[in-house]
């Protein structure tokens, strides 16, 4: 469970990185806010398969983003162990969405391999 919860967060961390829309106020309705994510992924998905380097030419300065060696999380902008936003209603809510979505997604899982025998 703790290495899926892992990938899961890298994942979200490399998503983050390459679409600086997920690091911006939301400026949409709810619909469209909770479509952007899996749009993205699959774009990424897309380009990684059809044209890989693409991500490598992007003029972005990686030596800005910091891992937490807790758990892999990049922190961007600074050495400090600390988010550089401060915790507050809208983040709650957004960790604890996020956190029902990892259990979700282990459940799907686990019920899966039961399914299959594994």
């Amino acid at each position: 469970h703790a290495a899926l919860r892992n990938i899961i967060k890298h994942i979200f961390g490399v998503i983050k990185c390459q679409w600086h829309i997920l690091n911006l106020p939301p400026k949409y309705s709810m619909d469209v806010q909770a479509r952007i994510p899996a749009a993205l992924c699959a774009l990424h998905n897309f380009i990684n398969h059809f044209d890989a380097e693409v991500f490598n030419q992007l003029d972005f300065d990686w030596e800005w983003v910091h891992f937490d060696e807790r758990d892999n999380y990049p922190l961007v902008g600074s050495d400090q162990k600390e988010p550089a936003v401060q915790m507050g209603h809208e983040t709650e809510c957004a960790n604890q969405r996020h956190e029902a979505i990892a259990q979700a997604m282990w459940a799907d899982y686990v019920a899966e391999c039961l399914r299959q025998g594994i």
